[in-house]
């Protein structure tokens, strides 16, 4: 609500100082006491203002508000507004009786000008105050009921928290209350005064944290004709244009957000925040400023917080086009709001205010302030609040009942960048950021001079990481605030340490000893200030001068200068300096080391030091790389040379004796040894000076020699020296003069100076390197002209030179060896070198043969192995670059020099191409003889004449050498080589066997190792301590047993092809048996499908029968179809081995059968770990053989039963239709199935007969032991009778399994029936002739013979339910014969023998499953057993069948009930038809009938029918389809007591 202008009289009144008088008094605050300093601000307490606020307090009411200006204006809880100074004086107390019911103020705001002030209240009122006149401008009354409902003003109640005038104006303010209104006022004056009224927010915005208009700054901007107030709440800020009509300018909605800002994250809802407003601030542009865009002052900004997170918002002034599009005429700038940056505080901020360009004062939550420098984003922590706690105001928290963060806008105030906070209700404080030079008189004050040091080289570089005040801050490197700020702080830093120094090392200063930390601390960071500073002046005078009054402080200042000399930051040292740390340096071995690296890290150059003193200290202690470094920098790059080399032969003469020499100080051990002198070692040195030198670069940094022509010089000098530029020799004997240096190099390291010569001439550096040779006189010049490599020149490169001058000194050494210039290794190795060069760099330069004559016996002469392959290799070039005349002359001395590349080389060039390669074999190096097949491919593809032959007649020749060498490759060189047989190399070979094999081996088998790999006897299962448990010890076919391919023997596209003769292969085998018989059978395997056939079948038994390798004799006899052999071959190996176990057992009567003698003798002795081993390997091999026997079994299974599959087709393929014809047919099939049956019948029971007798030798062997029989002997005796009963049980499993329904022609009660009877006909005639037989089989009783089928049943039974699931018929005879056998099984493997007496059984028991046919179709009846859900549903359907029938089906796992005269048991012949009966609907009469037709009726008296044939029977007189069978038809005239009659239960 608006309202006219109220006056009012105040209630004291004075008069206001003069402006100049409050301008000094504000300057001289900072004179009062410091009550509060940190290294960055500095809390002042304002004593004569806090002195009166008590009285004031007691006069005019409690201070509830606060504003500063030039004047201080106090709110009360009285509604007064109190005007002092800043001594506390009062000047105008603002108030009326109308006023006191305003309530408490709550906000102030002084205008431009300082003269007036405006003041909210509690209650809602504003008024705007002229104090220097103690009246008021305007008032504004919160809203009534009687107000108009779109009046604008505050609501009744509500306090006033912010209120501000707009700009300079001072009829403009802004006002905002605790609940959430924000109002824009316009006094208006013309004849009478009126106030407009504008609302720019209400409570739907949210919670009003502060609101805050843009004031005027030093530079005039357009934005402060538009009146921007900017609006915080907890939900947005939005900016709002009050000049012309209100208008929003910018909004921004708060959003929480968990990405990482800067350093920290935000992740709440914020409950405090902040406004503060950056006017356009001017500032003078340097003269020396270049770019005319660059503006002269810094744009308005904006700094929100919003809880934690701190934005910028800067405002940009677009002048390039109008608001709407077109060029600039005038229309003013377009405004833009852009963000600037982003900080994350440590904690809610509620208290932000600009202090200066760029850097923002905040104060969090728990009042510690910090200041942001938003241009570099740094953050300084520069206090906590004053000793007295900053009381702020909560209006939000009781308007709203929020508990948000109090409010401190009013207890707080920033003018003239100090900060004013009132603490209590008593204190005033004034703060302020502390200048440079403040902090660096503070740190000085304290004493603190390292660190005073430390921060003004950082204010003089710019990097403090810090607020810094008062100084410039450059925008670009190089430009006038830095060098501004470099003056200022430079001088200062220089005057720093001078005065850090004197404090240090004033002898009149009063203070305790100085520590090495200390000192070592002071000199760090004046080395680091002189190097910012650029200037070492004040280092090495003041610093190094206060040091050296001490050696121990002179001694600290070496060492930490050491680490910027060695870094490279400091290059150049004083003569004074340079010779203190030479003299204490000088002292221990680890110091003397630190010396070397500190003086090669310098520039020395001549005349800056003392050269005498730093070149005897180098000599003295051995720094030759110093050394030569000094001598290079000084221009004399020769005189290091001579020194290193005359200083590295006195080290190998001192090391050859072993004297300990004393070298200055140190001993040549101490220098040379392991104290890490190994880089400082004169003969390391040279080498590596000489490498760097003459390629034209610095030692030791490897740094290119400037100028050009200084690096050829230098490098000219010294390749002279070590190569002089000689013809040929002045006189005889004078070579140790002529080439002193090059022979001293040459005793330091041979290969050392060869390496150092290869980098370097590699250098593109050397081609700018020429070298004039000496002239000599003309008679000497013709006499000795051919020794040269080239014709005399005046000037040569540096590569001739060095080639002439080996050459020179290497015939010198080699004429005369009495002089012992060199050691012939040494010959060798200068030779070679240099006649690679010369054929590598000369190529186009031939020799005369003088000089060819020369090189070539040095060559071949030297009695020197270790370079006669440098040798070799140089002769090679030579003879390929410069031809002989005569190659037949050099055939003899090449090869007595071991040169046979070369004499290969020769034979090539006089075409004796057969001699060329019989130079490969003849090389002493083996590994050279398999190069000769790759020359054979060659010389064989190539034109040459008589190529071909020659390779031909060799490979012929040479075959046993060359097949010893490797046969593969001489294969594969046959092959390649089209006049090359194999069958003329077998030939060759026949006198050489087993080079023959190895040869075909390769030809025939190309993976010889693969093929070599046998498996070894197979050892035995591990023991079982448990005999009821014992393990399945059948292997895979794959692994023990051969087996009878079912590949179709007639070749097609998809088999392989045999290309080799069959009389090849038999060949190779025959070898195979002879020299590799492991490798037969897989090689047999591998190669039976070849088409046409690698082999005869008859020649392979024959061949592995007459050498004796059983597997293939075995494999051959399968595949010929002698099944009955192959079992007897494997049984007689097995009769050996068992025969090999009892030897194995030491007692000589082991294999006894008679137990009396064996009770007559004394106990065996104990068993040998020697002999257990050989046991247990016998044992292994006779469990394998066993599995080679079933595999022999199983392979007759598969092979007879495929063929009695196919035997009716060859009957009905002859054409005979009738019935007669068929008839034959059929009996001529049952005929041949009979014979199989038998004869696999014969095989197994064979097996079992032999197995049981093993068992039961070894058992009557164990039983007859006497009771002394050692207990090693017992323990043998046992594990072989457990492992043969586990090789017994293993037939067993194959035998159960290889006679189920899948094969009818196994009867396995059959085999065991006939196994009894002949036992007991054995054990008949072994009792009345008391005789004995390794392998036959003993008499069974009928218990041991039950015991041993209920083990196989019960396994046999647990299979059977895996064969279930994947359709695998199973014979149930066997059940029926042994279902009392198995019931009366106990737990585990053993059955009692009372249980088990008799063999029980009825009729079915004396029936072949083979023969259980349908009695009226004689069609075979086979039986499907199921698992228990099966039979479930089998019942359940049958039930559905016949509901009218008393049929009982029962469980077929176990028959039960031994009463049961017959049974439904379902037929399984096709398993898609089954599965789509049991899924038809069961209630379907086609459904019926399939499934009548599917079953079968089967009597306990063995006969079966179908039970469609039943139902079609109608002889017997049986019943209906539909009434329940009492009997079998085929019995139904058979006596009562055998009849299958009876009612079913």
């Amino acid at each position: 609500m608006d309202s006219d202008t109220v006056p009012s009289t105040p209630r004291s009144t004075q008069e206001p100082t003069p402006e100049t008088e409050y301008e000094s008094r504000i300057a001289n605050l900072d004179s009062t006491p410091t009550q509060f300093t940190t290294e960055y601000f500095s809390w002042r307490q304002l004593a004569d203002m806090s002195g009166r606020l008590p009285e004031l307090a007691e006069q005019f009411g409690a201070v509830t508000a606060l504003c500063l200006g030039d004047y201080v204006a106090l709110g009360t809880d009285t509604g007064l507004v109190v005007v002092t100074d800043y001594l506390g004086r009062t000047k105008a107390a603002l108030g009326s009786p109308a006023t006191a019911a305003y309530g408490p103020v709550s906000t102030l705001a002084f205008s431009t000008d300082h003269l007036v002030l405006v003041a909210g209240y509690a209650q809602g009122f504003v008024v705007v105050w002229d104090w220097v006149k103690g009246t008021t401008v305007s008032v504004s009354r919160p809203l009534q009921d009687s107000d108009k409902p779109d009046a604008a003003g505050h609501p009744a109640g509500t306090a006033i928290t912010f209120a501000a005038f707009v700009g300079a104006s001072k009829h403009r303010y802004i006002s905002g209350s605790s609940g959430g209104h924000v109002l824009y006022h316009h006094i208006i004056r013309r004849l009478l005064t009126t106030m407009n009224t504008s609302q720019l927010a209400g409570p739907d915005s949210g919670i009003l944290f502060e609101a805050a208009a843009l004031p005027y700054g030093s530079h005039k901007c357009t934005t402060d004709d538009m009146g921007l107030v900017a609006i915080l709440t907890d939900t947005s800020l939005t900016i709002v244009k009050t000049r012309h009509g209100v208008e929003q300018q910018y909004r921004a909605s708060y959003q929480i957000s968990t990405k990482p800002v800067q350093k920290r994250t935000v992740v709440k809802r914020p409950y405090a925040g902040c406004v503060s407003w950056l006017p356009a601030l001017g500032y003078r542009r340097p003269a020396t400023a270049t770019d005319p865009a660059e503006p002269d002052y810094t744009p308005p900004k904006l700094a929100y917080s919003w809880g934690a997170s701190i934005h910028i918002l800067a405002i940009q002034l677009d002048y390039n086009v109008s608001g709407n599009g077109t060029p600039m005429g005038s229309v003013p700038p377009r405004v833009q709001f852009e963000r600037e940056a982003e900080w994350t505080a440590v904690g809610d901020v509620v208290f932000c205010r600009w202090i200066e360009a760029g850097t923002l004062l905040y104060m969090t939550q728990s009042q510690r302030m910090f200041v942001l420098e938003t241009a570099l984003a740094q953050e300084t922590e520069i206090c906590a609040s004053p000793p007295g706690s900053i009381a702020g105001r909560p209006w939000v928290t009781l308007a709203t009942g929020v508990e948000a963060e109090p409010s401190y806008a009013q207890v707080i105030s920033v003018y003239k960048r100090r900060v004013f906070a009132l603490c209590g209700a008593a204190s005033l404080y004034i703060g302020r950021l502390l200048s440079w030079t403040e902090r660096l008189e503070l740190l000085v004050e304290r004493g603190q001079f390292i660190d005073a040091i430390t921060l003004a080289t950082g204010f003089y570089q710019e990097r403090t990481g810090q607020v810094v005040v008062g100084l410039p801050r450059s925008r670009r490197p190089g430009d006038a605030n830095q060098k501004k700020r470099q003056a200022l702080v430079g001088s200062r830093l220089a005057g720093l340490m001078r005065s850090a120094l004197k404090r240090m090392f004033d002898a009149d200063h009063d203070h305790r000893p100085n520590t090495e930390p200390e000192l070592h601390a002071l000199a760090s960071i004046c080395i680091q200030a002189c190097l910012a500073l650029g200037s070492l002046q004040i280092l090495f005078s003041d610093v190094f001068e206060c040091y050296s009054t001490d050696s121990a402080h002179q001694f600290v200042f070496l060492e930490t200068i050491e680490p910027f000399i060695l870094s490279g930051d400091i290059t150049h040292l004083p003569p004074q300096v340079l010779n203190a740390m030479v003299d204490s340096y000088g002292t221990t071995p680890p110091l003397i080391r630190r010396l070397g690296g500190i003086l090669m890290c310098l520039n020395l150059q001549h005349g800056e030091f003392d050269v005498d003193r730093v070149l005897s200290s180098c000599r003295k202690h051995r720094l030759w790389r110093t050394f030569a470094r000094v001598w290079l920098s000084m221009g004399d790059p020769i005189a290091p040379i001579t020194s290193i080399i005359a200083a590295a032969s006195q080290t190998n003469r001192s090391r050859d004796s072993n004297s300990g020499q004393t070298v200055g100080e140190l001993t040549i051990e101490h220098l040379v040894g392991d104290d890490g002198f190994d880089d400082e070692a004169p003969d390391v040195v040279i080498f590596d000076y000489l490498d760097m030198v003459i390629r034209g670069r610095y030692y030791p940094d490897n740094q290119p020699i400037q100028p050009q022509s200084r690096a050829e010089k230098y490098s000219t000098l010294v390749a002279q020296l070590v190569f002089p530029p000689i013809e040929t020799l002045q006189a005889q004997g004078s070579e140790q003069q002529t080439f002193a240096t090059l022979l001293a190099l040459l005793g330091l390291g041979t290969e050392r100076l060869l390496d150092t010569l290869k980098h370097v001439l590699s250098d593109p550096f050397i081609g700018y390197i020429n070298i004039i040779v000496k002239p000599l006189s003309t008679t000497q010049s013709t006499q000795d002209s051919d020794r040269m490599l080239r014709r005399p020149s005046q000037v040569k490169s540096l590569m001739q030179i060095v080639v002439d001058t080996l050459h020179t000194l290497t015939m010198a050494a080699y004429t005369d060896p009495a002089g012992q210039m060199l050691s012939a290794r040494q010959i060798g190795q200068l030779t070679s070198f240099a006649l690679t060069l010369y054929a590598t760099r000369f190529p186009l330069i031939y020799l005369t043969d003088e000089t060819m004559a020369e090189w070539s016996d040095v060559l071949l002469r030297l009695d020197d192995v270790a370079t006669r392959a440098e040798r070799e290799c140089a002769f090679e070039l030579l003879f390929k670059l410069n031809p002989p005349r005569s190659y037949g002359d050099y055939i003899d001395r090449v090869r007595s020099a071991g040169f046979f590349r070369v004499l290969e080389h020769i034979y090539y060039t006089l075409e004796q191409y057969e001699n060329a390669l019989r130079t490969f074999l003849d090389h002493p190096d083996f590994t050279q003889h398999r190069l000769v097949f790759p020359a054979m491919k060659e010389l064989g593809a190539s034109k040459r004449p008589n190529a071909l032959e020659c390779t031909t007649s060799f490979a012929l020749n040479s075959a046993t050498e060359l097949v010893e060498v490797d046969a593969d490759s001489f294969v594969e060189t046959v092959a390649a080589i089209a006049s090359l047989d194999h069958g003329k190399i077998i030939d060759t070979l026949s006198t050489r066997p087993q080079l023959q094999f190895a040869y075909m081996r390769s030809l025939l088998d190309p993976a010889p190792d693969a093929l070599s790999q046998s498996p070894g006897p197979r050892t035995g299962p591990v023991l079982s301590a448990d005999e009821r448990s014992p393990p399945n010890i059948g292997l895979s076919e794959e692994q023990h047993m051969v087996v009878y391919p079912l590949k179709s023997l007639v070749p097609d596209d998809s088999q392989p092809t045999n290309r080799f003769s069959q009389a090849y292969h038999e060949r190779y085998l025959e070898l195979m048996c002879q020299y590799s018989p492991s490798g037969v059978l897989p090689y047999l395997k591998k190669h039976a499908d070849l088409s046409p056939e690698p082999f005869r079948l008859t020649y392979v038994q024959s061949v592995c029968g007459k050498h004796g390798v059983s597997d293939g004799l075995v494999w051959a006899l399968v595949r010929l179809g002698d099944f009955s052999g192959a079992l007897q071959t494997l049984l007689q190996q097995t009769d050996q081995e068992i025969e090999s176990i009892k030897a194995a057992v030491p007692d000589d009567r082991a294999g006894s059968t008679f137990a009396q003698d064996i009770a007559a003798e004394p106990g065996p002795p104990a068993l040998t770990e020697a002999d257990r081993e050989r046991l247990t390997d016998h044992l292994g091999i006779a469990a394998h053989n066993i599995d080679g026997c079933v595999g022999v079994c199983r392979a007759a299974l598969a092979k007879l039963g495929k063929d009695a599959d196919l035997q009716p087709g060859n009957y009905l393929g002859q054409g005979a239709s009738s019935p007669t014809a068929n008839g034959a047919a059929a009996r001529s099939q049952s005929d041949y199935r009979s014979l199989v049956s038998a004869q696999l019948c014969d095989l197994w029971l064979a097996l079992l007969r032999r197995t049981l007798g093993y068992l039961h030798t070894t058992n009557r062997t164990l039983d007859a032991l006497p009771p002394g029989a050692a207990t090693e002997t017992r323990e043998a005796w046992q594990l072989v009778s457990k492992r043969q009963r586990w090789m017994l049980q293993s037939v067993l499993d194959a035998l159960i399994f290889a006679a189920s329904p899948a094969s009818s022609f196994i009867s396995l009660r059959a085999i065991i029936q006939q196994l009894i009877t002949t036992s007991s006909t054995a054990a008949a005639t072994e009792n009345n002739n008391n005789t004995r037989q390794s392998g036959a089989a003993r008499s069974l009783d009928i218990t041991e013979i039950q015991h041993l089928l209920a083990v196989a049943v019960s396994a046999y039974k647990t299979e059977a339910q895996l064969m279930a699931l994947t359709n695998v018929l199973v014979d149930y005879d066997l059940f029926t014969t042994f279902a009392q056998l198995v019931r009366s099984q106990k737990q585990g493997w053993r059955v009692a023998p009372d249980s088990a007496q008799g063999t029980g059984g009825h009729a079915l028991a004396s029936r072949d499953v083979g023969d259980l046919c349908c009695a009226k179709c004689h069609s075979p009846l086979f039986v499907d057993r199921r698992q228990e859900h099966a039979m479930a549903e089998l019942r359940r359907q049958t039930a559905q069948y016949y509901e009218s029938s008393a049929l009982r089906v029962l469980d077929l796992h176990v028959f039960e009930d031994r009463d049961a005269q017959w049974q439904w048991m379902k037929l399984r012949t096709d398993s898609t038809a089954y599965d789509r009966l049991l899924g038809q609907n069961t209630h379907a009469g086609a459904g019926a009938a399939a499934a009548a037709d599917a079953q079968v009726v089967l009597f306990k008296c063995g006969h079966g029918f179908h039970r469609h044939c039943v139902d079609g029977l109608a002889a017997k007189g049986l019943a209906a389809a539909d009434a329940p069978l009492p009997e079998c038809a085929q019995c139904a005239d058979a006596p009562a007591s055998v009849r299958c009659i009876g009612a079913i239960g």
